[in-house]
């Protein structure tokens, strides 16, 4: 079994499920560079938690921004590792920045669950360049721009193209991350 169906079954996170594999918490081996999980053991692992009984809290999931991923592009030898930077400013017209690269660890599901390995490539190419940019100052110039929300408090360079991941996701993905920051 896969990080993401390992996730959906457990109901947690494909970082968490990677965790565990790390830890060992769960029976896994890496197959080609991916997790494969042992589902008995994935079983057990899933009635340990269940024993912690009801009172337990469900945590807001935090994302990563430590991850990396790595893959190798067409025609290169050598990997390509991947790590989220986060980088603040503050601009004299614009408030606070917050620029945040290296999205694909963010979206490592996703990716995983792209079989045909060149359209993987792709994607991740496509990810390579892409950023998330969050402000507090709110531009009606960005009202009608399908690349950013909240007159472009949120925003993103990604401008589609790799498969099952939309600019949407990525906007969510922006959501998510600012609230997370701001904590």
């Amino acid at each position: 079994m896969n990080t993401t169906a390992a996730a959906t079954q457990a109901n947690v996170t494909v970082a968490t499920i990677r965790a565990w594999c790390r830890r060992g918490a769960v029976a896994a081996a890496k197959v080609a560079g991916r997790w494969v999980i042992d589902s008995v053991s994935l079983a057990a692992r899933i009635a340990i938690g269940a024993m912690k009984g009801p009172d337990r809290q469900e945590a807001t999931p935090v994302i990563d921004l430590t991850a990396s991923y790595t893959f190798t592009r067409a025609g290169d030898t050598a990997p390509t590792a991947v790590t989220p930077t986060v980088k603040r400013r503050t601009t004299p017209h614009a408030g606070n920045i917050i620029k945040i690269s290296g999205l694909a660890p963010l979206f490592a599901d996703r990716f995983d669950a792209i079989t045909d390995d060149g359209d993987r490539i792709h994607a991740l190419t496509v990810f390579t360049s892409a950023i998330i940019v969050i402000g507090d100052q709110y531009d009606a110039d960005w009202d009608d721009d399908p690349q950013a929300r909240e007159g472009g408090q949120l925003r993103t360079t990604y401008r589609g193209g790799a498969a099952g991941i939309s600019i949407d996701d990525v906007l969510d993905l922006a959501a998510r991350l600012r609230t997370q920051l701001a904590a």
